[in-house]
């Protein structure tokens, strides 16, 4: 669209990672390595990555950024052509006064974000036109600040919040340019088309590790029938997707079993989170979700047993 930043034909793109955790430093450092300027707005790891800059130990390639454009607060960042909002979805509270200091009359924003229901709260805040989501395949870990270890995957599937044309062609735009930095990428007009995909795998995975107390996938498969019962939820996921019109791609609980096994002692995310006594992101990988398998009344009920061991673990109830 005219004097809109056309991603995939230029170089220097202004970038601000928001909430440059393990996803937001690696695909921040990807983005950087490809010659774009990227602000990583940050917290906990601020000042390790201002004195010794930013390591990325990948099964694809390490990384090393000498110097980098590490800020705690978006206003020290300044408006930006993208956006990348990699923090928590916790955090999305705090849409309304992080987002505004980064925007100019044209700035996408792409939220990396596990779950569902992010994509719109952003865009109660930036115009639905320029909101994007990317659902990223990919196992990081925080080895410590300023170290991050990216154990497997790293595809990203893009997708606007208004299904539209001019929508359509914005995702194909930021899937040319994460395609520059070494990332695998595709495009697509929906986004339920592609979230149920990823939460094939963060529905069961995510949450039997958090079920269990923050324990590891390797861990988690040396449990009895703790397989059979990730296969089972996997399938009731499916099975929610088909249901509502987005069919998940055939044999999908075969790849994501597989993929599972070989990943390594592995602690996802949400188990993390618990184990350090953060917040975690029922409401976006499980509830938002489980919700909407409500409205088409599909038949969950190891899918809602897991949710129950959930909130049972988190002391929600």
């Amino acid at each position: 669209m005219p004097g809109e930043p056309q991603y995939g034909t230029i170089c220097g793109v202004k970038i601000a990672i928001l909430g440059a955790g393990a996803i937001g430093c690696y695909y921040g450092a990807r983005l950087a390595e490809a010659g774009h300027e990227v602000c990583f707005i940050m917290r906990s790891a601020w000042e390790a990555v201002n004195q010794r800059g930013l390591n990325i130990s990948s099964v694809d390639g390490d990384m090393r950024l000498e110097r980098v454009h590490a800020v705690r607060k978006p206003e020290e960042c300044g408006p930006v052509d993208l956006v990348v909002v990699a923090w928590k979805t916790c955090c999305n509270h705090l849409f309304p006064e992080a987002l505004p200091p980064l925007l100019h009359e044209s700035t996408r924003v792409l939220t990396l974000q596990n779950g569902m229901g992010n994509v719109e709260l952003i865009g109660r805040v930036v115009p639905a036109k320029r909101v994007f989501m990317g659902l990223c395949f990919v196992c990081c870990m925080m080895k410590e600040p300023g170290h991050i270890m990216h154990l497997e995957g790293g595809d990203i599937q893009f997708a606007p919040l208004l299904p539209t044309e001019e929508g359509e062609h914005g995702a194909q735009e930021l899937a040319q340019l994460f395609s520059q930095a070494k990332i695998r990428t595709q495009a697509f007009k929906f986004t339920e088309q592609i979230l149920w995909c990823k939460l094939t795998w963060n529905i069961p995975f995510n949450g039997l590790c958090l079920a269990h107390g923050g324990i590891s996938v390797v861990d988690l498969f040396a449990l009895p029938g703790e397989q059979e019962r990730a296969r089972g939820i996997i399938e009731e996921v499916c099975l929610t997707a088909k249901m509502r019109g987005y069919p998940t791609p055939e044999g999908i609980a075969d790849k994501q079993m597989d993929r599972t096994a070989h990943i390594g002692p592995f602690v996802p995310s949400s188990a993390v989170d618990y184990n350090l006594g953060r917040p975690v992101e029922y409401d976006a990988i499980w509830g938002e979700p489980l919700k909407r398998a409500y409205e088409v009344k599909a038949p969950v009920p190891l899918w809602e047993q897991l949710c129950r061991d959930i909130r049972a673990r988190l002391q929600m109830d």
